[in-house]
């Protein structure tokens, strides 16, 4: 992109110096060289896509997230801010507090604790990946029932997916990394 712009850029000023500006109008100096700054200012002007709330026929809004090996699928309706995780209330899935704030942190973050029923399908790895795999999840979801809630779910990096995983064990060792231990004779 940048050498395109560049090769233009230096095209448009041959081409100004050689033959004339003409309409007398032009300068040579009009066309500035794309450096760096000027590339940044140049996509930052190009438009942007049109965000726009995402709701079902059941004013429901769906979003999905993932962590480790859990993955999460969460809707969102309005309500009196039920939450259910799997056919259960919160407090029997998730037992320990700091799980519960964390998952619920995107809707503390945009005032939507008690508007917003919230119904869970999380599946795979532990209560921990579950949990965070929910927190994404909930975001997206959150994000799609009302589009002005975007620039701070964004800003505290809720909209985020984790991507690390456990990593492989390799053939020939204990675990991925582990090397077997060094005899000396």
């Amino acid at each position: 992109m940048r050498n395109f712009l560049s090769q233009f850029n230096e095209r448009e000023n041959d081409n100004i110096i050689h033959y004339g500006s003409g309409k007398g109008d032009l300068n040579a100096n009009d066309f500035i060289k794309f450096d760096r700054i000027n590339l940044f200012d140049f996509r930052r002007m190009l438009p942007t896509k049109e965000r726009s709330d995402n709701i079902d026929k059941n004013a429901r809004a769906w979003g999905y997230g993932k962590r480790k090996a859990s993955r999460a699928l969460v809707n969102v309706k309005p309500g009196t801010g039920k939450v259910t995780i799997n056919g259960k209330p919160m407090h029997l899935y998730f037992h320990l507090p700091s799980q519960r704030y964390r998952m619920l942190k995107p809707l503390i973050a945009t005032g939507y604790t008690a508007l917003l029923d919230v119904n869970v399908h999380v599946h795979g790895g532990g209560f921990t990946g579950q949990c965070e795999a929910c927190i994404p999840a909930l975001a997206k979801a959150v994000q799609r029932f009302d589009v002005n809630t975007r620039p701070t779910l964004k800003s505290m990096g809720l909209l985020k997916t984790d991507p690390r995983v456990v990593e492989r064990k390799k053939i020939g060792l204990p675990k991925a990394r582990k090397g077997p231990t060094y005899v000396r004779r």
